[in-house]
């Protein structure tokens, strides 16, 4: 139970930071729709997820473990069809520039959207799984 509400709490929180980093990922309808997919992507992760890396481990044995993320992009694809209200769509990436380190402007397609989505989603759950370990 207490795992489940803390990847409850990950995943809200995740999906409230990534449309806030990511322009091409937008999540409408308010709060609700954040309850619900926080729910949906709590659930993808603790049950469907582990077989979908059972389905996918031959060809992570081939890649060796480099086409892992195919199942984190799984995962999204999965949010999405569960709920309409998230919606993943091509944008443009601005560019950006700190202390001499530029990053150029950049087109993402859709398929790189949700490519770079399912990676932020991931890393933000993975990283407060183990700082709160």
């Amino acid at each position: 139970m207490k795992r489940l509400v803390r990847i409850f709490l990950f995943s809200l929180f995740s999906l409230w930071l990534t449309p806030n980093l990511i322009e091409g990922f937008k999540i409408t309808d308010g709060v609700e729709t954040y309850a619900l997919a926080a729910a949906a992507l709590a659930f993808i992760y603790l049950f469907i997820k582990p077989i979908l890396r059972l389905f996918f481990l031959p060809i992570n044995l081939a890649s060796l473990g480099l086409l892992s993320w195919v199942v984190n992009v799984a995962v999204l694809y999965l949010l999405t069809l569960i709920v309409p209200q998230i919606k993943i769509s091509a944008w443009n990436f601005p560019g950006a520039s700190f202390e001499g380190f530029i990053v150029p402007p950049y087109h993402f397609n859709h398929i790189t959207t949700f490519i770079l989505v399912s990676f932020v989603l991931s890393f933000t759950i993975n990283f407060l799984s183990w700082l709160s370990r």
